[in-house]
């Protein structure tokens, strides 16, 4: 399977990012939508329009809440949904479990560039680390080239997660 990364091309998105993100959309169509529309109602009824703070801040509010609606509906739009493979090898949703050059180990989840979440460990394949992880297998030497100089990793398992279940090795 070939991983595409190239802006032009579709994103490429987990079958679980791209349910997250459905779930997300759903909830901000429906339930942010219709909080903030109470909210709305009620500051318009305080009196002056052109002078009440409350509601240009619930405007603002409103027209943040459109824009993320009409961002995620046009990557979910455009996104490609990758089915997992099982033959072992590193690819979006595989969970990997690394080895650094100080010998430090750790997982990372490989995600599409739409689910990306650096501080949950899941890591887009459109990052440098990511690059250099795709199409590899356990056992692999890679070197990948960060802002902060070339790091050395070793593959020491790779993985899926199956919801939040542990992570079956493959």
């Amino acid at each position: 399977m070939s991983v595409l990364t190239d802006v032009d091309e579709a994103p490429l998105i987990s079958a679980e990012g791209y349910e997250q993100l459905c779930r997300e959309l759903d909830s901000l169509r429906n339930e942010a939508r219709r909080e903030l529309g109470e909210q709305l109602r009620e500051a318009r009824q305080d009196g002056d329009l052109a002078d009440n703070p409350a509601l240009q801040r619930l405007l603002e509010e409103q027209a943040l809440l459109e824009r993320r609606i009409a961002v995620l509906e046009e990557q979910l739009a455009a996104a490609e949904i990758v089915a997992p493979v099982a033959d072992g090898s590193v690819e979006i949703g595989s969970v990997v479990r690394i080895r650094d050059g100080d010998g430090a180990t750790f997982e990372l989840e490989l995600v599409g560039p739409l689910e990306s979440d650096v501080p949950k460990r899941r890591v887009s394949i459109g990052t440098p680390v990511g690059q250099a992880l795709v199409g590899q297998r356990a056992g692999a030497r890679v070197e990948a080239q960060t802002p902060r100089g070339p790091l050395a990793l070793e593959i020491v398992s790779v993985g899926r997660r199956h919801g939040d279940e542990e992570t079956v090795r493959v």
